[in-house]
């Protein structure tokens, strides 16, 4: 039950930023809000291990795909990226006092993600060149949700660009 209270709030976190109520959380989970206060005491402690089983997961994931074949899963490790980018948008998070700690530590986890994102450029590119590249791919996060442009056709060419 504590995983699927997690996963639902990762996606309603997704949906509604750190503003989703316990009492839609429930709703969506069929359950009663003391079930998910048996796991979870308050919305900070929920908050943080939901982004604690976020990266966890996608950490995981990419550090497979590196192992796996680097070069050929560039597509895949920025689309991870641009995935975990989507859990620290700024407008995801609301006026809550939590939001500071758990912006701090999802930043933090982005930047880990980053660092097994260049593992699979192989030495290829310099310290210089990967700074680079992350201000172009993180601009281009940017102009992805302004634009509403299409993830895939804009990482597919951030990938032909490498």
């Amino acid at each position: 039950m504590k995983e699927k209270i997690i996963q639902a709030s990762i996606e309603s976190l997704r949906q509604e930023g750190l503003k989703f109520s316990i009492d839609t959380l429930a709703d969506k989970l069929s359950i009663s809000k003391k079930t998910i206060y048996k796991y979870f005491p308050d919305k900070e402690t929920l908050a943080l291990a939901l982004y604690e089983t976020y990266y966890a997961d996608v950490k995981e994931q990419a550090k497979m795909l590196v192992i796996s074949n680097p070069a050929s899963s560039r597509f895949e490790l920025l689309h991870l990226y641009f995935d975990s980018k989507t859990m620290i948008r700024k407008d995801i998070f609301n006026k809550y006092k939590l939001n500071k700690t758990i912006c701090s530590y999802a930043t933090e986890q982005n930047d880990a993600l980053w660092e097994i994102v260049t593992a699979s450029f192989d030495g290829q590119t310099s310290e210089a060149d990967r700074k680079t590249l992350r201000i172009i791919v993180d601009g281009s996060f940017e102009k992805l949700c302004n634009a509403r442009l299409d993830p895939n056709a804009v990482i597919e060419r951030l990938v032909q660009l490498l």
